[in-house]
């Protein structure tokens, strides 16, 4: 038997934005977690570790909500002109709105991959709710020593390392044809083989390892002090990078910009040699889960050891959230 129900909710304005609802089976606290959308996947996260997230903080005593932002998902496109970093901050508050009227939650966690984790940065420094942020693969600030060393070590660890591997479209989709056979795999990677052929059209410049030529939206500096005023606040600030990124880490390398600063006195840096950055197999699922777990019982709770919670089941003294209609047998 489960130690969690779970309760598709609709909320926010016009009730446009849908989420599922993960609850512990007993006891009641004022915190709960918001997990995000990892650009347009929906709540269910790559490789469901939305889904893997909420059971799993719900199950240590963790309201958690996974949802999806306006336009995504089941959610309904907004109808303001906000540009979609403010209007995701919108449907966050929105969300810790819906908690806080609903079940009398005061304080909020938020867990975000990639667009995930940005969005996790904006609304912790919007809203004073947030006190627990963890970003896994969010903004890298890398000096040009460090970019010429991710590019050397992960050629290197090619061979060696099945997460830096699984990181390449190309290399997952050269197996899956040369594998399984898989006709769409083989189409792609024909495509690829054409594209090599000499042009006279200049190459797109590659920015980043995803193919982004797009710089992060401040610099080093100002991300720093934007992080220590989080961690003034009292926020439980987890920063965590994938192999996909690198294949090795040295000093903070994820964040070469910035070493030296007080900053890693304040909020936890973490780097993830074995997960990639979809956490695509089984054993990295469970690694990544138990960390994050811990973070979360740490800004719930503040120990990794599950506390005593008093009372019969979460938010049992606020009103009962309302099914939308139709929706009662969703578990996704």
């Amino acid at each position: 038997m489960n130690d969690y129900t779970e309760t598709p909710v609709l909320f926010g304005p016009g009730e446009g934005l849908f989420g599922m609802l993960s609850q512990p089976q007993a006891g009641r606290t004022d915190v709960a977690c918001l997990v995000l959308n990892t650009g347009v996947n929906h709540r269910i996260g790559p490789h469901r570790i939305n889904v893997k997230t909420a059971r799993r903080l719900a199950s240590a005593g963790i309201p958690t909500l996974r949802f999806d932002l306006s336009g995504i998902g089941d959610s309904v496109a907004a109808q303001s002109r906000n540009a979609f970093r403010a209007q995701a901050v919108e449907d966050m508050k929105a969300a810790m709105d819906f908690l806080g009227e609903r079940y009398g939650v005061r304080r909020f966690l938020v867990f975000g991959i990639c667009s995930g984790a940005e969005n996790a940065m904006a609304v912790a420094l919007a809203d004073p709710r947030i006190t627990g942020m963890l970003a896994f693969d969010g903004e890298m600030y890398l000096t040009p020593g460090v970019r010429l060393e991710r590019k050397l070590r992960r050629l290197a660890a090619f061979p060696f390392n099945p997460a830096v591997r699984a990181s390449y479209f190309w290399w997952r989709d050269l197996t899956d044809w040369m594998g399984a056979g898989d006709a769409a795999a083989r189409e792609r990677t024909m495509a690829r083989l054409a594209s090599l052929r000499p042009s006279r059209t200049p190459a797109v410049e590659q920015g980043s390892i995803f193919g982004s030529a797009e710089a992060p939206a401040v610099d080093a500096a100002e991300y720093e002090r934007r992080l220590l005023s989080l961690a003034d606040r009292g926020v439980e600030v987890s920063l965590m990078y994938s192999v996909t990124y690198n294949s090795t880490d040295r000093n903070h390398g994820m964040l070469s910009q910035l070493r030296g600063s007080r900053l890693f006195d304040r909020v936890k840096y973490r780097f993830w040699p074995d997960i990639d950055h979809t956490a695509t197999t089984r054993v990295m699922q469970a690694k990544l889960l138990d960390a994050v777990e811990e973070w979360a019982r740490i800004a719930a709770f503040g120990t990794s050891t599950r506390p005593s919670l008093p009372g019969a089941s979460v938010g049992t003294n606020a009103a009962t959230a309302r099914q939308p209609a139709g929706q009662a047998s969703v578990t996704a």
